[in-house]
């Protein structure tokens, strides 16, 4: 059975939210909580969230922690415009979600 993370990601104007799923073919398991950035050092805590996980190849570790850059690097440029579309379409990986 192939197993894979995938990003979360609630986007808002003034913070993200960052949190991963185990995806797998039958369901999706949630394996951390949302961290908040800026709020949070989030991206550090999805690092160690990762790191105490011997299950998840580091490729997949490397993998995760860059989308999540990508994804923070972006959200600094682009927060106030409003391209949820476009953001959805850049990073087809990962799901957003918008209040």
């Amino acid at each position: 059975m192939s197993t894979s993370l995938q990003l979360k990601v609630l986007w808002q104007k003034k913070f993200l939210g960052l949190s991963l799923n185990q995806v797998n073919k039958n369901s999706i398991l949630p394996i951390t909580p949302y961290y908040f950035w800026p709020r949070t050092t989030a991206w550090e805590q999805l690092k160690l969230e990762l790191e105490s996980k011997p299950w998840v190849s580091e490729e997949e570790k490397i993998r995760i922690l860059n989308l999540t850059t990508d994804v923070m690097h972006f959200w600094q440029d682009s927060r106030q415009d409003e391209i949820f579309e476009e953001i959805k379409e850049r990073f087809n990986e990962v799901t957003f979600s918008k209040f």
